[in-house]
């Protein structure tokens, strides 16, 4: 069987399936120049998701790129019982863990949480010790938390997002990490 009777046969099954009440039979189609055949396009890659809270993130060393990750704020754990500087109501464990290759001179963990919640970050570095941040000053969002890590040594970071009232808890945000003074979570993380 041809291709051409493929797709006559296959039309008439569907007319028939669809409840076409044409009782006479279709028009025999005209044979196809194949060079006049339309192109097919591509089918277009498929995008890939941000990854959730827990995926692992790598970041192999200076010059690393970095996709924005999804994630919920807030928990039970009040800032103060990691460290003293960290403000606000974090989960019990963390929400991401980064793994860092190579040293970076100037790691910057910046959190977008859209224009209405208030959330707040402490980042555990590889010692064990807490760098943590409440209130960015992004000019787009001062409520953004922006943690930077100068020389930050290769190991794992753990990520936790907090939020700073009761309110804030479980509010969604985007984390992304970058290298450079100057960008705000508002301008490196789309909205949640």
């Amino acid at each position: 069987m041809t291709i051409r009777s493929a797709i006559l046969v296959m039309g008439c099954a569907c007319a028939m399936a669809c409840g076409s009440t044409e009782e006479e039979a279709p028009a025999a189609a005209a044979p196809m120049d194949p060079a006049a055949a339309p192109a097919v396009a591509p089918a277009a890659a498929p995008v890939a998701a941000p990854a959730a809270a827990g995926a692992p993130i790598a970041l192999a060393g200076p010059g690393f790129m970095a996709t924005p990750v999804a994630g919920t704020a807030g928990g039970p754990t009040p800032g103060e019982t990691m460290s003293a500087d960290c403000i606000g109501n974090f989960p019990l464990s963390a929400q991401h863990t980064v793994t860092v290759g190579a040293a970076i001179p100037m790691l910057r963990v910046l959190v977008n949480a859209g224009p209405d919640n208030d959330t707040t970050l402490a980042v555990r570095r590889p010692d064990g010790t807490y760098a943590c941040n409440d209130d960015s000053g992004d000019p787009a969002n001062g409520l953004n938390p922006l943690v930077e890590i100068l020389n930050a040594a290769p190991g794992e970071y753990q990520i936790y997002v907090g939020g700073y009232a009761l309110g804030d808890t479980w509010a969604s945000y985007n984390l992304t990490f970058n290298e450079t003074a100057g960008v705000f979570p508002s301008t490196a993380a789309p909205n949640p």
